[in-house]
C-alpha cells in the first residue's frame, strides 16, 4: 500500500508541543511519505513545507478536502466539527496529550505512560541541531547572557511563587549568575517542554513524574523538591552548577538515543500501514 497522508492539527499549539510536530512530519517526509498538513489558526510555530491554515481556505476548498483529500487523515488535538465528514470515507488517527480525551480515530499517545488502556504509541521526534546559544544570537546583547528562570508549572500558585522567589534570592546573593534553568510539574505539555529545554541546553528542575522519567532517562532531570524553600534552594542551585549542566548532557544524550527521528518516523508508518489496512 502507498502511503499518503493528511494532518489536521488542532492542538499542540505551545511551541514546544508544534516542534514535535514540525519534527515528526520532517521525518515522515525523508521516509518518503507524502503529507500534507492542514492547521486550525496560524502556521508560525510549524515547520513544514506543505502546511496551510485551515481559516485561510475559502468555503469551497474546505469542502473539497473533507470530502475528498487523502485516503489516512490524522487528527492532533481535539476533532473539528466536520470530523464526522471524514470519518465516512477515510481511515482515521487520533493523538491527544489529554487525560481522557474523547477518541475519534485510531488512539494513539506520545507517551507509553499514557498508553496503559491499549493505545497505540508514536514515539516524538526532537532537533538535535538548535541549542540555546544558537538562539541568543538574535537576543539583544545585554539579553544573551542573563539569568533566566523559564517556569511550566500548572499545579499551585503557592508552589510557582516559592519557586520564583527562590530564585530571586539566588541572583540576589550571586548577582553574576548567568545559568539558565526550566522548572516544571511533569505534565505531558510539560515533558515535551522539558525535551525542548534540554536540547538548547538548559537544564531541567522537574516532578519526579513518570512522564519526565520516559522522556530525559532517570539521570536527566534534577527532581523538585517537596514544597520547602531550602529544598528548591538546593534544586535550583544544582541545576545553575556544573552539576546541573552535566545532568542536561545526560538527558540529550538519552533523547538522540532514543527519539531519533528515523525511528519516530518508523512508528508511524507503522502506524498508517495498519490503519490503512483495517487491521488496527
Amino acid at each position: 500500500m502507498k502511503l499518503s497522508c493528511v494532518w489536521y492539527v488542532s492542538g499542540f499549539r505551545q511551541p514546544w508541543e508544534a516542534d514535535v510536530i514540525s519534527n515528526l512530519a520532517e521525518a515522515l517526509k525523508n521516509s518518503g511519505i507524502p503529507l500534507q498538513i492542514y492547521t486550525k489558526g496560524g502556521t508560525a510555530n510549524l515547520r513544514y513545507e506543505k502546511i496551510v491554515s485551515w481559516d485561510s481556505l475559502t468555503f469551497f476548498e474546505r469542502v473539497r478536502a473533507v470530502l475528498f483529500r487523502g485516503k489516512l487523515w490524522h487528527l492532533w488535538g481535539d476533532a473539528p466539527a466536520w470530523w464526522g465528514l471524514v470519518r465516512l470515507r477515510a481511515r482515521t488517527v487520533h493523538t491527544s496529550l489529554e487525560v481522557k480525551p474523547y477518541w475519534r480515530g485510531l488512539p494513539t499517545r506520545l507517551f507509553k505512560e499514557q498508553a496503559s488502556d491499549g493505545e497505540n504509541r508514536i514515539l516524538p521526534a526532537f532537533e538535535f541541531k538548535t541549542t540555546w546559544a544558537d538562539i541568543s544570537h538574535s537576543l539583544p546583547d545585554d539579553k544573551q547572557n542573563e539569568a533566566e528562570l523559564i517556569l511550566d508549572w500548572n499545579e499551585g500558585a503557592d508552589t510557582r511563587k516559592e519557586i520564583t522567589e527562590t530564585w530571586a534570592s539566588l541572583l540576589t546573593e550571586d548577582a553574576e549568575r548567568h545559568s539558565k534553568v526550566f522548572a516544571t510539574d511533569g505534565t505531558s505539555s510539560g515533558a515535551l517542554h522539558a525535551a525542548f529545554m534540554t536540547m538548547r541546553g538548559v537544564p531541567v528542575v522537574a516532578r519526579n513524574t513518570p512522564l519526565i522519567r520516559e522522556i530525559l532517562g532517570t539521570d536527566g532531570y534534577i527532581a523538585a523538591p517537596a514544597a520547602d524553600s531550602a529544598g528548591w534552594k538546593k534544586a535550583l542551585e544544582t541545576a545553575a552548577s556544573d552539576a546541573g549542566r552535566a545532568v542536561s548532557a545526560s538527558a540529550r544524550r538519552f533523547l538522540k538515543e532514543n527519539y531519533g527521528a528515523a525511528a519516530a518516523a518508523e512508528s508511524l508508518k507503522n502506524l498508517y500501514e495498519l490503519a490503512g489496512s483495517g487491521k488496527a
